[in-house]
């Protein structure tokens, strides 16, 4: 439980960390998105070798399927309406033009809809026997610090003040720990075949995030390197989770 409390503080720590950082340090773009491709690397790991056996382990065939293919389908959704209604316009890569003008209320919604997969998925992993704790928190860190970092410039230049910019980023962080801290507490009493079924659905969720909105804007900015910097990120957690 402890152990669970820490890491749970630590992974959404991180969102804040990248806004000091942010605002005390300049850092290129393409730094950031270098980052932001070894964490994605590292986080497909988690979920290949960690998440998804542990959700197939538990519930089988029916409880991977069902479970990952309605995270993707429910984050895609929500993606998208978080586009239209203007929580994705402070990001540099617009998949379309947003219906409404930069929402800070749906910002926040944007970055809670991206983090919460991740952090029930942390939680999760401590119910778990095979030590994937340590290695989804290295990936949610990873990814978390230059998702905030990033953010800074695009979101002063939509008109939000420093204050704005860490009150947003501070409810996004509870809101992640609070949802690591409850999988937690509150699944463990669950049956094995729902445990599969909700370890999946985060796996499906985490998954469509890195497709849609992480590894595109790390493209994007970052270019071919990104992609060696991907699998270098997956390659050293496959060895550390061997070890």
């Amino acid at each position: 439980m402890k152990t669970a409390i820490i890491y749970s503080f630590l992974a959404g720590f991180s969102l804040i960390l990248g806004v000091i950082i942010g605002t005390i340090f300049k850092f290129k773009q393409k730094v950031i998105a270098s980052i932001m491709a070894f964490g994605s690397g590292v986080l497909i790991c988690a979920l290949t070798f960690g998440l998804m056996e542990e959700a197939f382990n538990h519930g089988g065939f029916d409880a991977i399927a069902i479970g990952f293919l309605a995270g993707g389908v429910v984050f895609i959704i929500g993606d998208f309406l978080i586009h239209r209604y203007g929580g994705r316009n402070h990001k540099k890569n617009k998949h379309f033009k947003s219906l409404k003008n930069t929402n800070g209320k749906v910002i926040i919604l944007g970055a809670t809809l991206d983090g919460i997969p991740e952090s029930i998925a942390l939680g999760l992993s401590f119910l778990s026997k095979n030590g994937i704790g340590l290695l989804m928190l290295a990936a949610i860190f990873l990814s978390n610090l230059p998702e905030s970092i990033s953010s800074i410039d695009d979101l002063k230049k939509e008109g939000f003040s420093i204050r704005q910019i860490y009150f947003m980023w501070s409810i996004v962080s509870i809101s992640c720990v609070i949802a690591a801290i409850s999988s937690f507490i509150f699944l463990k009493n669950t049956s094995l075949n729902t445990r599969g079924i909700i370890e999946a659905f985060a796996s499906g969720a985490i998954l469509a995030m890195l497709a849609d909105s992480m590894m595109p804007e790390a493209y994007e900015e970052g270019g071919y390197l990104i992609g060696l910097l991907t699998i270098l990120g997956f390659l050293t957690a496959f060895i550390l989770s061997k070890l």
